[in-house]
C-alpha cells in the first residue's frame, strides 16, 4: 500500500511541476487549454455552455496563473510598454 501511496504522490508531484513549467513557458498556450476544457465541460454541464460563464472562468484564470506561477509568466503575456 504504502507503494502506491509514494507512487500517486510522486506523479502528483510530477504533474504539478509539469503544469508550472507549461505556465511558466507557454501562458497564453495554457489559457487556451483551460478555455477548451470548459468548452468541452459545456457537454457534460450544460450551465458552462453560456458564453458569461466560459468567459468569467478564463477571465478568473487569467488572474490566477500569473499568482501561482510568477511575474515571468505575466511579463510575457504583458503589453509592452
Amino acid at each position: 500500500m504504502k507503494r502506491l501511496t509514494a507512487f500517486l504522490s510522486d506523479l502528483t508531484l510530477r504533474a504539478y511541476v509539469a503544469l508550472q513549467v507549461l505556465a511558466a513557458t507557454e501562458p497564453v498556450r495554457l489559457r487556451a487549454h483551460l478555455l477548451a476544457l470548459v468548452a468541452a465541460g459545456a457537454f457534460f454541464i450544460p450551465a458552462l455552455a453560456d458564453a458569461d460563464v466560459a468567459q468569467s472562468v478564463a477571465g478568473v484564470g487569467a488572474v490566477a496563473l500569473p499568482i501561482l506561477v510568477g511575474e515571468s509568466a505575466r511579463r510575457k503575456v504583458s503589453p509592452a510598454e
